[in-house]
Order: C-alpha cells, then sequence, then structure tokens
C-alpha cells in the first residue's frame, strides 16, 4: 500500500501472513531437532563430559544475572503488595501472595528470559558461525552429525541447570521479599512465612519445575535450530543471535500463559 507522499505501508494481512510462517517453520524445525535430539538420549549416543561443560556455562555462568534479577523483582513485588494489603488491614495475606506470584510466574519467568539472552543467543552465535566457517560442514565430512555433537549436550546440561537456576531465582526473590516487608510494612518474617505455608500448595512447585523444564526445550531447540540455518556472512551471524533472543522470549511468554492456564488452580 503506497501513500501520497511516497511512504509505503505493509499490509497488515501481509504482515501476519509473513510472521506466521517464520513461526511455522521454526516450530517445525525445533520439533523435528527435538525428535532427533530424544532419539540420540534414548540411544545412549551422549557425550557427558560436553554436557558437564555446557552446564558449567548454562548454570554457573548465569547464577549473577539470574539471582541480582530474581532479588530485585522480590524487592520490587513486596514493596507494592506489602503497601498495599497492608493499607487494607491484610498484611497477613502478603507473604502468600508474594510467595505464590514467585513460585508459579516470577521465578521460571525471570531464569528462562535471562538464560534465552545470556545462553540462547550464545548459542544461536556459536553456531551460526560454524556454519558460516563451515565447520558444520566438516563434521558432515567427518561422519558426525551436528545435532549429536552440538545440541544433545545442550540440552541434556538445559534440563539440569535450568530448574536450579529457577528455584534459586525464587529463593532470593522470596528472601528480598521477606527483608522488603518487615523494612517497609513492618510485617514480621514470622508472619510472612505463615502466610506462605497457608497459601503455596504443592501443585505449585510442580508448575514452577514444569515451566523451567518446558523453557529450557525452547531455549535450547529454538537457538540451536536458528543458529544452524544460518546462511550467508559474518552479517548472518548478528541476525541470527537477534533472532534467537526475540523469538525464544516471545514464546516463552506465549507458552507460560499456556501453561497457566491449564494448570489445576486456573483450568475451569
Amino acid at each position: 500500500m503506497d501513500r501520497p507522499n511516497g511512504i509505503t505501508v505493509a499490509n497488515p494481512l501481509t504482515l501476519l501472513d509473513k510472521y506466521l510462517g517464520i513461526v511455522l517453520q521454526l516450530v517445525g524445525q525445533a520439533t523435528i531437532m527435538f525428535l532427533q535430539t530424544m532419539r540420540y538420549i534414548f540411544r545412549g549416543e551422549l557425550s557427558l563430559s560436553e554436557a558437564f561443560r555446557q552446564a558449567n556455562m548454562i548454570g554457573l555462568g548465569s547464577l549473577y544475572v539470574v539471582g541480582v534479577t530474581g532479588l530485585f523483582t522480590g524487592f520490587a513485588m513486596s514493596l507494592q503488595i506489602s503497601k498495599e494489603l497492608a493499607a487494607f488491614g491484610a498484611d497477613t495475606a502478603v507473604g502468600g501472595v508474594v510467595a505464590l506470584a514467585l513460585i508459579r510466574e516470577i521465578g521460571p519467568i525471570t531464569a528462562g528470559v535471562m538464560v534465552a539472552g545470556r545462553v540462547g543467543s550464545a548459542m544461536a552465535a556459536e553456531l551460526s558461525s560454524m556454519v558460516v566457517s563451515e565447520q558444520i560442514d566438516a563434521l558432515k565430512i567427518m561422519r558426525v552429525d551436528p545435532v549429536q555433537f552440538l545440541v544433545v549436550p545442550r540440552f541434556l546440561a538445559a534440563l539440569v541447570m535450568m530448574p536450579a537456576l529457577s528455584i534459586y531465582s525464587m529463593f532470593l526473590g522470596l528472601g528480598g521479599a521477606i527483608f522488603i516487608a518487615q523494612a517497609k510494612a513492618n510485617i514480621p518474617p514470622e508472619t510472612f512465612l505463615d502466610s506462605v505455608k497457608q497459601t503455596v500448595v504443592g501443585t505449585d512447585f510442580i508448575t514452577h519445575i514444569i515451566k523451567s523444564l518446558v523453557f529450557a526445550t525452547i531455549i535450547i531447540f529454538f537457538s540451536c535450530s536458528i543458529g544452524l540455518s544460518a546462511r550467508g556472512g559474518a552479517e548472518d551471524v548478528g541476525h541470527a543471535t537477534t533472532r534467537a533472543v526475540v523469538w525464544t522470549m516471545t514464546i516463552i511468554f506465549i507458552v507460560n500463559y499456556i501453561i497457566t492456564a491449564l494448570s489445576p488452580l486456573h483450568a475451569s
């Protein structure tokens, strides 16, 4: 669509068709890679040493950024919620409300987004660089499957480290929330924790773990599929890195809503 001043305006239907095609292509590539990875895992064809190396990069390398994000998220949530509920005389409910949000939503989302930004982008950049420099072609010539050699160890490492990072983020956020609730709303830690015990149930932790495992799967397979499908030169490495961050984060938020809607406390 052209305007009189020469500015071209994209047709919304064209944009929808374009991005829908991109999403379907990414989902298809990630699904095929997932099936290939599961085949190698079930056969036991994997490198534990490489998996440990990737676990160190994903887990230990992300401790700082995940911890700081989780802590200050707990600060902000407690500051807002404790003041509002205390004003209505519901200060005994602060701990439960904050803990429920941290366990079911904030912990997994914080870890997922931070790992997607730090690790997902690095994986996409590394694998796309290997494609551009023809290292992937060299692996294929040596009859080494890039999925087995590069993706399987990353997936195993992420399955272990993402729940650990998610729980770590949750506990730091909860600790920060307790501190702020006492400092800003005069809510004793005992009252806060008693509210947590009365509100949080086992299914909340199950939802937490499920989300962290699903987010790990999304990050690994979308980042790796984007990286391995890169073509061109050095410029495409940057494009692959950007696409990995944007699409993994977008899909994480979409899937997070779906899991929350299907969880026992929200399903109708």
